[in-house]
């Protein structure tokens, strides 16, 4: 086995291994293709200066196997509009649309970065 096939298999072993703390997310194309996948949904929240400002927005991406992506056997890289859906922390649904995914052809992943509807659940950081 070549360095790429142990990659491949590593990575899968810590995408979808049961002790990963991954997450089980539902992935849908415009067509109405789904996939039911198990990878990571991370989720980093605003980030602030030493004042208390907001300084960057809200990154969200989620990572899997390119192999569990499949239209007609053929691995796809979900595309713009695309919708996945997962449980927080909290275990509140989550809805989010794919804004660009990037693959790793040499293991085998894809990371997809969505945007979430944030409207009504903002916080303020700084009450000044």
């Amino acid at each position: 086995m070549g360095l790429r096939e142990l990659a491949q298999k590593d990575a899968a072993h810590t995408i979808e291994g049961k002790q990963a703390g991954n997450t089980v997310f539902t992935l849908s194309d415009k067509a109405g293709h789904s996939w039911e996948i198990t990878g990571f949904v991370g989720d980093i929240g605003y980030s602030v200066d030493t004042e208390g400002n907001r300084v960057a927005g809200r990154t969200v991406c989620a990572s899997f196997l390119a192999s569990r992506v499949k239209i007609n056997g053929k691995t796809v890289t979900p595309a713009p509009g695309w919708k996945l859906v997962y449980r927080n922390l909290d275990g509140e649904t989550q809805e989010s649309n794919v804004v660009f995914a990037e693959p790793d052809r040499t293991i085998g992943l894809v990371r997809a970065y969505l945007s979430l509807d944030m409207s009504g659940t903002e916080q303020a950081v700084n009450d000044d």
